[in-house]
């Protein structure tokens, strides 16, 4: 892989298998695993189940959509204008995302956790193709750490804003699927 043109695309393509294993499982593994889910995180729980009707398939399906449109845009974008600093920091965010919230969370769970098994899949390719963009970009450790930084800090204003507003389209959905009488 020499070309940053494939390998920007690997951002939404890594990141949609990885949620689709999230879509499939989490909803179920609400259900299963709820009693220890409330014991182990009884204020802020994975994947927002702590808000009103957000445990619910379509609902999470929202936010995976957003998310993917994001980091489309950003691939896209990034081809476009040959500047690769917001993708590398948002890929680089990414892949710890794999790292320290499915693995770190599965080992405290001590049970499954939806995500765990394309974070173990994915977590080497992701740092293969972050490896072979930076030999490509030529960054310095300061780019670099400046993009983690960037990547960090994206991570951690989109994934509990979008787990915040979960609530509302669920509900929303759910008024939504009421029957209407006329």
């Amino acid at each position: 892989m020499d070309t940053m043109n494939f390998i920007v695309w690997m951002l939404p393509i890594i990141f949609m298998l990885h949620d689709f294993e999230e879509i499939i499982m989490a909803e179920v593994w609400g259900k299963r695993y709820g009693k220890a889910i409330n014991i182990a995180w009884p204020k802020l729980q994975p994947f927002g189940l702590n808000y009103v009707y957000n445990c619910q398939t379509p609902t999470f399906s929202i936010g995976v959509e957003v998310l993917f449109l994001f980091f489309s845009l950003i691939s896209l974008f990034s081809i476009i204008f040959q500047n690769y600093f917001l993708w590398y920091g948002t890929f680089l965010g990414v892949t710890l995302h794999l790292v320290f919230i499915h693995m770190l969370i599965c080992i405290r769970f001590k049970h499954y956790v939806p995500g765990v098994i394309t974070s173990i899949i994915f977590i080497l390719p992701s740092i293969w193709f972050l490896y072979d963009a930076n030999k490509i970009l030529h960054y310095g450790m300061s780019t670099i750490l400046l993009a983690s930084l960037l990547g960090i800090i994206l991570t951690l204003i989109l994934m509990p804003a979008l787990h915040k507003i979960m609530g509302s389209w669920s509900k929303c959905l759910y008024k939504y699927s009421e029957i209407q009488e006329k």
